[in-house]
């Protein structure tokens, strides 16, 4: 065999042989079901944000999901309802599954003394209200007794009447871990 053959049946072997990289999920028992995760590369935008490009996404976690060589990514949580969650960002394949419960928790307001909510607004603690100037909501929900999956930390739980009324903070400096659910209030 010419020196150019060996070379080129190596180059044919090899890229035979090398598989694409996958993204594997589990999603553990707190986090609620029917979300998405969403594979983006990295430092680009993610879902809901304007030039969003997926490379890859997984909302059957029993199955797998084809990445593009190259990398690094970031991966996104994308509730059934609700905001995207930017997870993990410059996330490499592994041969190891990407667990939910070890990057994200859940607030669960269960609303029996607060106000009937068109809106439940989960914030950072010391961000402004949902009613005020420069508000970010974390994450969001139509109404109480769904879990809002965030990252873990420190926030603060606003409701937004439904009557128009302005937003009331009820709960602030909520403790989230990753892979436990905080109800509000405790």
């Amino acid at each position: 065999m010419s020196r150019i053959a060996f070379v080129a049946a190596l180059f044919v072997t090899g890229s035979a042989v090398a598989s694409d990289p996958l993204l594997i999920v589990v999603a553990g028992r707190v986090i609620p079901k029917g979300g998405t995760v969403v594979a983006v590369m990295a430092g680009k935008p993610g879902p809901g944000q304007k030039g969003h490009i997926a490379t890859a996404t997984l909302s059957d976690f029993e199955k797998s999901a084809k990445l593009p060589r190259g990398g690094p990514f970031d991966l996104y949580f994308k509730p059934k309802r609700g905001l995207p969650v930017k997870m993990v960002a410059g996330w490499g394949p592994s041969d190891k599954p990407l667990a939910l419960g070890d990057h994200l928790g859940t607030v669960f307001v269960r609303g029996d003394d607060f106000p009937r909510a068109s809106a439940v607004v989960v914030t950072a603690t010391t961000a402004p209200g949902p009613d005020e100037k420069g508000h970010i909501a974390v994450q969001k929900a139509g109404d109480y007794k769904e879990d809002m999956v965030v990252l873990p930390g420190t926030y603060a739980v606003w409701v937004v009447p439904f009557n128009g009324a302005k937003a009331v903070r009820v709960a602030d400096n909520i403790r989230v871990l990753a892979g436990r659910e905080t109800k509000v209030p405790e």
